[in-house]
């Protein structure tokens, strides 16, 4: 939520067209849903311009407007003067990442903890983690988290308007596609604690190399005012030598981990969860764990209990049991190294069950932002998993045919999920174990028929 009056002290502010009294309101940039409790930004689109319907606005019960300082702007807030209280800002989005870290501040000075998580893979569902294990110690209002994809100059900052007076701590997840971008969002909400999870290929387009990779992602170690988690099982990470380091992984001196057999342990102790599989899951329920060990300093055991109950969300590493077939569906992000990972750890779990090779199915799609290295990764993936021993493989999306061309098994390729649906679903029938995973603009779960 937004104070008022915190307003009157931004660089972008300009002027009201009323005195601000010392109201907490929410903040949306949706006229569809508001009330008498919330304060409307008002963005406008190439397509959109919702100074053009302040009706709906003042019909919600709204009574506070913020828009971007223009004579068009102007002209149709006036209309709305003597029903709104009209406030003028030079830049829109400089105002909502200035109101963004007012409230930043104002949520650490009163005690609250911002957790700010980076790297290339695992950040959501670390997040979704987290906030899970907290959320059962502490109750539903104690903990706010990013929603959906929200991690960019515009996401973050409405994650942090969720605080309330109720919460304690933030879970906030930092995304980034170009460099600079995780410095900006960390002068930005300044964090309590951090963690980097790890560095792998993703974004190549604009980081070309791991290097750049790590040099983004890791930026949040220097901005953390009390606690950064270094993943010492990463070839990049495990180097850092910092204050403030708590250590994980299967050498960490702080937490460590353990994989043998299927069976994932912290410090010795057991850590089971029948939803998820696979290491790279049990590692991100674990440091999860760790971190709410620290930020609580409740057992450890009772929160692997808690962690023990904790259910994916839509579309990230779900396993759906229609009956007559198990799929492993993730199709909300890939990149090389998410790939290698989610296929190897589906193909252990398939052979730990005694799965054989002709009952098993994948569905591999495309990975997107790779830049000019693109076909080539694609290429490689192909390679990567020709030793799969699997039945078939279905290849779908620009990169279907760049796939297809290195892969030496029984294979299919399809350039559109939409238009080949029918006959992916009935590829995909025959078959008792199947994995989807692909960059969510394809959509994969359309495959399922989920919505």
């Amino acid at each position: 939520m937004l104070n008022l009056k915190t307003i009157l002290g931004l660089e972008c502010f300009i002027e009201s067209s009323d005195r601000f009294l010392g109201l907490d309101l929410k903040v949306s940039v949706d006229n569809r849903e508001l009330s008498e409790d919330h304060i409307f930004v008002a963005i406008v689109g190439q397509r959109y311009n919702p100074l053009e319907h302040l009706d709906k606005v003042y019909e919600s019960g709204c009574r506070f407007l913020v828009y971007e300082n223009n004579e068009s702007n102007d002209q149709l807030a006036a209309k709305y003067k003597e029903k709104l209280v009209l406030i003028k800002v030079k830049n829109i989005e400089d105002f909502i990442q200035q109101a963004g870290r007012a409230v930043a501040n104002t949520f650490r000075c009163r005690g609250g903890k911002i957790i700010a998580i980076s790297g290339s893979n695992g950040k959501t569902t670390t997040k979704e983690m987290l906030t899970h294990i907290l959320k059962s110690a502490l109750g539903d209002n104690a903990i706010i988290c990013t929603q959906k994809n929200n991690n960019n100059h515009l996401g973050v900052p409405f994650t942090l308007f969720q605080i309330e007076k109720e919460s304690m701590f933030a879970i906030v997840e930092l995304g980034s596609n170009h460099p600079g971008e995780i410095e900006h969002l960390c002068q930005m909400i300044q964090p309590n604690l951090g963690v980097t999870t790890n560095i792998g290929e993703t974004h190549l387009e604009f980081f070309h190399n791991l290097d750049n990779v790590f040099k983004e992602e890791s930026t949040l170690k220097d901005y953390v005012s009390e606690l950064f988690f270094v993943n010492k099982d990463d070839d990049y990470l495990k180097a850092l030598d910092l204050l403030n380091a708590v250590e994980f992984g299967q050498e960490a001196k702080d937490f460590k981990f353990e994989f043998n057999a299927g069976v994932a342990k912290l410090n010795n102790l057991i850590v089971e969860n029948e939803f998820i599989f696979g290491e790279h899951n049990f590692r991100n329920l674990m440091l999860s764990i760790a971190i709410a060990h620290k930020l609580l300093g409740e057992k450890i055991g009772q929160l692997i209990k808690y962690a023990s109950e904790f259910k994916p969300t839509f579309n990230r590493s779900q396993i759906i049991d229609t009956g007559k077939q198990k799929v492993f569906l993730d199709a909300y992000n890939a990149n090389p190294t998410s790939m290698k990972i989610a296929i190897d750890e589906f193909l252990k779990h398939c052979a730990s069950i005694g799965a054989a090779p002709e009952d098993i199915c994948l569905v591999i799609g495309d990975m997107n932002e790779l830049g000019e290295q693109s076909t080539q990764l694609h290429q490689d993936l192909a390679k990567y998993i020709d030793h799969s021993k699997v039945s078939h493989v279905l290849f779908i999306g620009r990169y279907s045919d760049a796939y297809g061309s290195c892969y030496k098994g029984a294979h299919t390729c399809f350039s559109d999920v939409s238009k080949d649906k029918d006959e992916v679903k009935q590829l995909i029938a025959k078959y008792k174990f199947v994995f989807i995973k692909g960059s969510r603009s394809l959509q994969l779960e359309a495959i399922l028929d989920i919505r």
